[in-house]
């Protein structure tokens, strides 16, 4: 049964920040082709979480590589499944720890 996909206000706004970036830096074609990527992966995300690993088993944190910069992190709950963030691989891995303190 497919659970619904709610973002964090974080979420929406790194998706945004993404999504910013690469229509001013790509352009229109690179962008749609993310959002696209970003699509497919919270459809599969609805109908099939467990498919993805785990970054933190103990705390069910899960995550799914978009592209090579852009990691999205989520946690499943028994009524739907939380984005907690869409991370920029490029950034310091030390900010997911602060990150994840703050949402669960």
């Amino acid at each position: 049964m497919a659970k619904p996909v709610i973002l964090t206000t974080i979420a929406e706004r790194n998706l945004e920040r993404v999504v910013t970036y690469l229509l001013s830096e790509w352009g229109i074609g690179v962008a749609n082709n993310f959002v696209n990527r970003y699509e497919k992966v919270i459809d599969l995300l609805k109908e099939t979480p467990g498919i993805f690993s785990f970054f933190n088993k103990s705390r069910g944190i899960q995550k799914c590589i978009l592209t090579k910069h852009n990691i999205l992190f989520f946690h499943e709950l028994e009524s739907h499944i939380s984005v907690i963030t869409i991370f920029d691989t490029r950034q310091d891995p030390g900010k997911l720890n602060t990150l994840f303190k703050k949402q669960l």
